[in-house]
C-alpha cells in the first residue's frame, strides 16, 4: 500500500528523527492493528450477538411454555367448573326431592291425625251409645224382673 521509495521525511519529536521507512512500518503496523481490533470486536460483537441470541430464544421457549401452563390450568379449571355445576344439580334435584318427600310426609301425617281424632270422636260416640244401650237393657230387664215377681 505504502511506497518505500519516498524520500526521508525528517520529523522531529523532541530531537528524535524518523525516516520514512520508519513511518511506513507504524502506518503498516497502525493498519494492521486496526485490523485486528475490528476483527477482534467482531469477535467480542459475536458472542454478544449470540448470547442475546440465545437469550431472546430461550425467553420465547419460557414464554411459551408459562403460555401452556396457563392454558392448561385454564383448562382444568373449566372442567372442575362443569363437574362442579353438574354436581351442583344433581344436589339441587336430590333436596327437592326430599321436600317434595317431606311436604308429602307432612301431608300424611297431617291427615292421618284427623282421622285419628275423627275416629276418636266416634270411638267416645260409640261407647256413650253403648253405655246407652247398656242402661236402657238394664232398666227394661229390671222392669221386666219387676213384673215377673
Amino acid at each position: 500500500m505504502f511506497s518505500t521509495n519516498l524520500e526521508p521525511v525528517h520529523i522531529c519529536f523532541e530531537d528524535a528523527m524518523i525516516t520514512g521507512d520508519e513511518i511506513t512500518e507504524i502506518l503498516a503496523f497502525l493498519q494492521s492493528s486496526d485490523l485486528d481490533k475490528s476483527s477482534g470486536s467482531n469477535e467480542l460483537v459475536e458472542p454478544v450477538d449470540e448470547k442475546k441470541r440465545r437469550r431472546t430464544m430461550s425467553n420465547r421457549e419460557s414464554a411459551k411454555r408459562s403460555r401452556l401452563r396457563k392454558k392448561r390450568r385454564f383448562e382444568d379449571l373449566t372442567e372442575e367448573v362443569n363437574r362442579l355445576n353438574l354436581k351442583n344439580q344433581e344436589l339441587k334435584n336430590r333436596l327437592a326431592n326430599v321436600l317434595r318427600s317431606g311436604n308429602f310426609i307432612s301431608r300424611e301425617n297431617n291427615r292421618l291425625k284427623t282421622e285419628s281424632v275423627c275416629l276418636e270422636i266416634r270411638l267416645v260416640e260409640l261407647y256413650r251409645f253403648l253405655v246407652a244401650m247398656q242402661s236402657l237393657t238394664s232398666t227394661r230387664l229390671s222392669y221386666i224382673t219387676e213384673f215377673e215377681i
